[in-house]
């Protein structure tokens, strides 16, 4: 340890300003274990490996040296070599007790690179905490929508406040030596610690985009108080790995009774999050009640009519589309705490006129509404404008009260198929407000 600054990180691929980071991309860092910590995109890796293949980049090490897939002059660095002695830098700085933050992406295999195996975007990590970052450990998977489950963890605060600018692109497969603390609105697994013999492994939900402007230093100075506490550091540095070797009488016991106690509640924390989901599974329809939005309702209904017998098309979030055998609706959802009006007629007026220049035909349509929202179900008259019930009468399309759907879930749930059967007919053949 001696000479060693304590509290250094290391940051490839992902800016992150301060006195006490050094930013680098893979190729040109320092030795990792230089370092208490290193925070990796492997995303940024990735086309870096790319550009070194085909020759789009021009890279060199810490030293100046060229890095190229096949050294071509004296001096040089091969690529591939250079990747490899990195797995054994970052096996060192866990060894000494340092933490590897990562923002999880599905890894892309590169071939090509001379004199070494396909080398994936984790190649760079221990072979034992690598394989927790490929299928089936790591699938692809893509959302937005983030929550923290495990508030202790001390990445936990760095990932809340960057839930709206979450873009995550993996989830995890859930095993016991696991611990997840970030999980994705349908519960996967997309922020968790992986288990490594020595030091954390800490892998991250990725974000969209990088924080603009002074955000980063936020964003930055979040994720140096999140690595701190991940190393057990206070004020200049952490307790230096050879202070273990002096003995407390009884500390050993204790440290024994805590690991158990936290097993145990890690697993009666696991427990929780699968009663909590398993609640929210059927929870959330009550929403179709009360909530608006995106989020809030528009996920909701589309999983209701899922539910109910219909095929949903949603890759495109401004051209649902509902289907039963071989009937069709346009669908639009809409919500307000007052009375509905022409908005939502109007797109899905423009969306029936373009289906019939296009196909010929006018389609039927759909509009879910929850007007007047906030009030109870039975006092909510009306729910929608005289002129949006005789704009839908007479283009002959069918407005559907969120609340009549919330019925038509709590039927399909109950075993009621043919009330479940009817209501979905009537959605095709009434035009107006249905009741």
């Amino acid at each position: 340890m001696a000479g060693r600054v304590i509290g250094r990180i290391l940051s490839l691929g992902f800016p992150m300003p301060g006195p006490l980071v050094d930013n680098y991309n893979f190729l040109s860092a320092p030795s990792f274990f230089d370092y208490d910590a290193v925070v990796v995109d492997p995303s940024a890796l990735s086309r870096l490996i790319e550009g070194v293949l085909d020759g789009s980049m021009e890279a060199t090490t810490f030293g100046d040296a060229a890095v190229r897939n096949e050294p071509a002059a004296p001096g040089d660095v091969a690529l591939g070599e250079l990747l490899l002695r990195r797995r054994e830098e970052t096996g060192a700085l866990l060894a000494n007790g340092g933490v590897v933050v990562c923002f999880a992406d599905s890894p892309l295999t590169h071939a090509g690179i001379a004199g070494a195996p396909p080398l994936d975007d984790y190649c760079w990590l221990p072979e034992s905490v690598a394989g927790w970052c490929r299928p089936p450990s790591l699938v692809p998977a893509d959302g937005t929508q983030a929550h923290v489950v495990d508030y202790e963890h001390p990445l936990a605060s760095f990932v809340h406040g960057q839930l709206a600018n979450i873009g995550y692109r993996g989830r995890f497969e859930e095993a016991r030596d696991v611990r997840v603390f970030v999980r994705s609105h349908g519960g996967a697994a997309i922020g968790v610690e992986l288990p490594a013999e020595a030091g954390r492994v800490i892998m991250l939900p990725a974000l969209r985009a990088p924080a603009p402007g002074d955000a980063r230093y936020a964003l930055s100075d979040a994720m140096q108080a999140g690595i701190r506490r991940a190393l057990g550091v206070m004020a200049a540095g952490r307790e230096p790995p050879w202070a273990s070797q002096f003995a407390v009488p009884g500390l050993a016991e204790r440290e024994a009774a805590f690991e158990s106690a936290r097993q145990a509640r890690d697993e009666a924390q696991r427990a929780l999050d699968e009663a909590e989901s398993a609640r929210e599974e059927l929870g959330r329809y009550r929403r179709l009640l009360w909530q608006e939005g995106s989020v809030g309702l528009d996920a909701v209904v589309l999983d209701a009519l899922r539910l109910i017998g219909f095929a949903v098309y949603d890759r495109d979030a401004s051209a649902l589309e509902l289907r039963d055998g071989e009937r069709a609706l346009l669908l639009e959802i809409e919500a307000s705490e007052h009375p509905l009006d022409l908005a939502p007629h109007h797109r899905l007026r423009q969306r029936i006129e373009r289906a019939i220049e296009s196909r010929g035909e006018a389609p039927r349509g759909l509009l879910v509404v929850n007007g007047r929202r906030l009030a109870p179900p039975g006092q909510r008259t009306p729910e929608v404008s005289d002129a949006l019930r005789v704009a839908a009468e007479t283009m002959r399309y069918c407005i559907a009260p969120s609340r009549t759907l919330f019925e038509a879930v709590v039927a399909q749930l109950s075993g009621d198929t043919e009330a479940v059967t009817a209501y979905r007919c009537r959605l095709f053949a009434h035009d107006g407000v249905l009741d």
